[in-house]
């Protein structure tokens, strides 16, 4: 399928410059398994495969999906953990040209009949054996009339086993039709889910040659070689997983994927498999932090990747003086990745210096007012990118891509700052501000502020209604253990480090743990939702 949003003339003119190539993943892949075939591509605790492996399971893979009548250009929409298995199935896909539609392991029947609705596919990739039996029931039904393949060990009847697919030998008719099947460079070959705070999430199409841009983009600012082991702690559903996997479009470096994400079973990972490299999200960032290290032999480990949002920088030191492994901060999101992203050989006190850097190679930036007039350095404004890694546009949805991009440039709903050095700062979302009687306040601002208090784990502010002022923050605190909660302390705190007056939050809620979606980014609808309720309960 050709790219919504991308003309021709652009394409040559990404060409032309260098930030696209003809070439794709599977061509990369091919060579990789002719001049490394004994080299570790990817491993997980149950499977390990070289480059060769890789390159014949594909092979057969693809080769059975042609030969079940799938159509060029058709859409698999796929729910599986990040495994060896999902890099054989996402390059396989690629070689059958078959669109990959990738979706968390968090998502339920609402958000997956909305993409069901909304690409047609037809093959479904999921989970189905190891699904509880309600929701068994319900991707039975919704499987109906389409090919269906069951990745878990447990199987399902009525699904095609992942075995059956990848260890029968298939016919050579089938693998003869790869060449003429397998996508081009300029080919649509990925839908990725936008991961929004609210709603249902859109589709983003990827063209091949915008994966290979970013990976290799990616690859440069971290360093990554044909000697790294990288751990992908975090779910290449997810821009934080995929982006890094993409790297190996720019060198066969190997890839280790953890049993689970909780801290300690990150830790042993990394010990176990001499990891070098790893790629995570900022909640686990702050869970690294608090984590004892020492207990595991870190010596391999020397970058740690955040991306998707701002990190914690406080986290982020703290890690890093733990265990001597630098912390890269980057912030993107699926409709443009890389818009922010520090290098690994900067000084910590660049690097963790509450930006996230500077666009990868080849992307811009710029800060509008309102009215879409540019601002200068220093001025916040409604952050928009461009870059010849982003998504060429929302599947099937021309009033969203009207709305979200103005020739290239995209709008990325944050508020930011550009310093004089092209360093950009977040400052929130557009929608998260908070108009106090006119003052406008940004979450962000005071979450940074918050964050520094000693006592506190982690927090998150949201607008909440007020009879007299319309709208107040109210923050939702986490606080450390053996830290009893303190609001009128932490009010002097934020006075005292020279917050104004209409920015103290109104009211300080002690919570366990904040609300996310995905395991990743805090759900401010909750939380809004929750504010508003209990300011009901107060003044009735």
């Amino acid at each position: 399928m050709r790219p919504s949003l991308l003309a021709s003339d652009r394409i040559q003119a990404y060409l032309d410059a260098g930030h696209w190539t003809r070439e794709t993943m599977v061509a990369r892949y091919a060579a990789y398994a002719r001049e490394f075939a004994e080299r570790l591509a990817c491993r997980d605790p149950e499977e390990a495969y070289g480059w060769g492996d890789l390159e014949e399971e594909t092979d057969r893979l693809a080769a059975r999906l042609i030969a079940l009548g799938v159509e060029r250009d058709a859409r698999a929409l796929v729910q599986m953990p990040s495994s060896c298995r999902e890099i054989v199935l996402r390059i396989a896909l690629k070689k059958a040209g078959i669109i990959g539609v990738f979706v968390p392991m968090q998502w339920r029947r609402r958000e997956i009949d909305h993409v069901i609705e909304t690409v047609d596919p037809a093959l479904l990739v999921v989970m189905r054996g190891a699904a509880p039996l309600e929701e068994a029931a319900w991707l039975d039904r919704a499987a109906r009339g389409l090919h269906r393949i069951d990745p878990s060990a447990e199987g399902a009847a009525g699904w095609l086993a992942w075995r059956e697919m990848v260890e029968a030998d298939p016919d050579r008719e089938s693998l003869d039709r790869i060449p003429e099947r397998r996508f081009a460079f300029d080919d649509v070959s990925l839908i990725t889910a936008s991961s929004g705070t609210s709603g249902l999430a859109k589709l983003c199409e990827w063209p091949e040659a915008a994966q290979l841009c970013v990976g290799r983009a990616v690859a440069a600012r971290l360093g990554i070689t044909s000697g790294d082991n990288v751990g992908v702690f975090a779910p290449m559903s997810g821009a934080a997983g995929l982006i890094v996997w993409l790297a190996s479009a720019a060198a066969p470096c190997g890839f280790t994927f953890p049993a689970g994400y909780r801290p300690d079973t990150l830790l042993a990972c990394a010990e176990e498999a001499r990891v070098t490299i790893a790629t995570t999200v900022p909640v686990v960032l702050a869970r690294l932090a608090r984590a004892p290290v020492e207990k595991f032999d870190l010596a391999a480990l020397r970058l740690l990747r955040i991306g998707t949002a701002a990190a914690d920088c406080e986290a982020a030191r703290v890690f890093e003086t733990r265990t001597g492994c630098r912390v890269v901060p980057a912030s993107g999101s699926m409709e443009c990745p890389g818009f922010g992203h520090a290098g690994a050989d900067e000084p910590r006190s660049l690097r963790l210096d509450g930006s996230v850097g500077v666009p990868l190679r080849g992307g811009g930036l710029r800060i509008e007012d309102a009215a879409g007039n540019p601002l200068p350095p220093g001025m916040p404004g409604e952050l928009k990118a461009a870059a010849p890694f982003a998504s060429s546009g929302y599947w099937g949805d021309p009033q969203a891509n009207a709305t979200a991009w103005s020739g290239d440039w995209y709008a990325t709903g944050d508020i930011g700052i550009l310093d004089a050095r092209g360093r950009l700062t977040l400052l929130g979302r557009i929608k998260d501000i908070i108009n106090r009687s006119g003052h406008k306040i940004l979450p962000g601002e005071i979450e940074r502020e918050i964050s520094c208090h000693p006592g506190v784990l982690d927090c998150a502010v949201v607008r909440a209604p007020d009879p007299d002022y319309g709208e107040v923050p109210w923050a939702f605190v986490q606080f450390r253990a053996g830290a009893p909660p303190d609001a009128a302390g932490l009010a002097e705190f934020l006075r005292a480090r020279g917050l104004a007056g209409y920015k103290i939050p109104a009211r300080v809620v002690d919570v366990a743990e904040l609300p996310r979606i995905g395991g990743s980014k805090v759900d401010k609808t909750a939380l809004m939702a929750r504010a508003a309720a209990l300011a009901r309960g107060s003044t009735g």
